[in-house]
């Protein structure tokens, strides 16, 4: 990767999740098979900040038809990682996940995703329609053209916070 197309991806996440980000390490892609109808990946990514914090996040580019069934597959996902962390201990057993929402405007929309409220294993995901978010940043437009962003594309970002 180029390093201005790295800083301005940098600089398009700093606005978006609006702190400051040192640097971005994309890693392997993380693939769901398992249920056959879909074939759904992530882009997996480690976030350092500024102020030392690194965190995983999970990126996928989709279309707005998409929606209910990223956020589907994103829980499948973590449900899944659940399971295996949480093999020995039968009563930590998912029957359901909440989802809430936390924030929506024209542009972007923010969720939780619980999956185990006791044990506070929940994810946090952020829909955002990056043409519409930058519309009248003339600098992210371009970039965006750069990167070739088309108008119904949504940035999904996936965090998880247990």
């Amino acid at each position: 990767m180029e390093n201005l197309e790295k800083e301005s991806i940098i600089k398009i996440f700093e606005k978006i999740l609006n702190t400051k980000i040192e640097d971005i390490k994309f890693e392997a892609t993380k693939d769901m098979y398992t249920i056959a109808d879909y074939n759904f990946s992530l882009k997996k990514a480690t976030f350092y900040y500024k102020d030392g914090r690194k965190e995983e996040i999970f990126l996928k580019m989709i279309k707005g038809g998409k929606i209910k069934e990223s956020i589907f597959c994103y829980w499948s996902i973590l449900y899944e990682e659940f399971l295996k962390n949480n093999k020995d201990n039968e009563e930590n057993n998912i029957q359901k996940a909440i989802i809430t929402q936390v924030m929506s405007d024209k542009s972007s929309s923010c969720i939780l995703l619980t999956l185990n409220a006791e044990l506070n294993y929940c994810a946090e995901i952020n829909l955002i329609e990056l043409r519409k978010y930058f519309y009248k940043e003339n600098e992210y437009e371009r970039w965006l053209d750069k990167l070739e962003i088309k108008d119904d594309d949504i940035l999904f970002i996936g965090k998880k916070m247990y």
